[in-house]
């Protein structure tokens, strides 16, 4: 999925993490998918991240506001939980 250009230069898990907040963009459901408010601070996050290819993985969460469009049962995804297998198994 990544630019062929950057030959392999770029961290795995921010590749992974970015598949995972577009994935949460794209969910069938309109209730389902992010607030834009929280993509932009998940990429945001993301982009501001100095790692190289060859560096330790940073293991935290993707900051979001807390908000979510959904009807306050379910818990909002993440992109760790995306991660796990849910949608990047």
């Amino acid at each position: 999925m990544a630019d062929p250009v950057l030959e392999g230069r770029y961290p795995v898990r921010g590749l992974y993490q970015a598949l995972a907040i577009a994935a949460m963009c794209v969910q069938e459901q309109p209730n389902m998918r992010p607030l834009v408010a929280d993509v932009v601070t998940a990429l945001s996050y993301l982009a501001a991240q100095t790692q190289g290819p060859n560096s330790p993985q940073n293991l935290g969460r993707i900051p979001t506001s807390g908000r979510c469009k959904r009807d306050g049962k379910q818990k909002c995804p993440t992109a760790d939980d995306n991660e796990r297998g849910k949608l990047l198994a």
